[in-house]
């Protein structure tokens, strides 16, 4: 029994450093595409969390609800999933659309916070699983979390008089806790940090 925890700790944790190696690389090139990569060396610190979910075949093949539309509360997701699709994400018109990405591939997810961080110029899309067929369906999460203490603020270097500041900073704790709570799980509630 050891044994197997000593090797599934190893891989857990050789899967940790690879997805934050990506993860790096994305951060990077989201910083470079603003100009801020000789500015600052990361977005913001945090700390990955990593989440394997199964979601269950749906009874008679129906097509089913497997995962309510919500946006991610971290600050973004790196996800990559079993051939078993099911993954869809709204456009800004509304409609919903089934992603089918290829075998070897990854999914990156702006969260709620890096909406915020980027002034709004990045976008936190809704998304959902709806399953149908007879097959289960396994997902690979990993979540920067922005560690206790970190406050989210429009970077100022997006902040200009063609894009004015959308939100006002907030510490992220706060906003998490709030975003957990029945009450802001009824609203969008990033909005509540939107500047009028």
């Amino acid at each position: 029994m050891d044994v197997i925890f000593l090797l599934s700790r190893q891989t857990i944790s050789s899967m940790i450093e690879q997805l934050d190696e990506l993860n790096s690389l994305i951060e990077k090139s989201i910083l470079d595409s603003f100009g801020l990569g000789d500015k600052i060396e990361s977005i913001m610190p945090s700390k990955t969390l990593l989440r394997v979910q199964r979601y269950k075949a749906p009874p008679n093949g129906d097509y089913l609800n497997g995962l309510d539309a919500h946006t991610d509360k971290l600050l973004s997701a790196i996800l990559c999933a079993d051939q078993v699709f099911g993954l869809e994400v709204q456009t800004k018109d509304g409609q919903w659309h089934k992603l089918s990405p290829s075998p070897n591939s990854f999914i990156f997810i702006v969260g709620d916070p890096l909406m915020a961080w980027s002034n709004g110029r990045l976008h936190s899309a809704k998304h959902r699983v709806m399953m149908k067929g007879h097959e289960e369906r396994f997902s690979l999460a990993a979540f920067p979390a922005p560690v206790e203490g970190t406050v989210i603020r429009p970077q100022k270097e997006l902040v200009d008089e063609e894009h004015p500041q959308f939100y006002k900073e907030f510490d992220y704790m706060d906003f998490l806790k709030f975003s957990l709570s029945k009450d802001g799980m009824a609203i969008d509630a990033l909005a509540t940090y939107k500047l009028l």
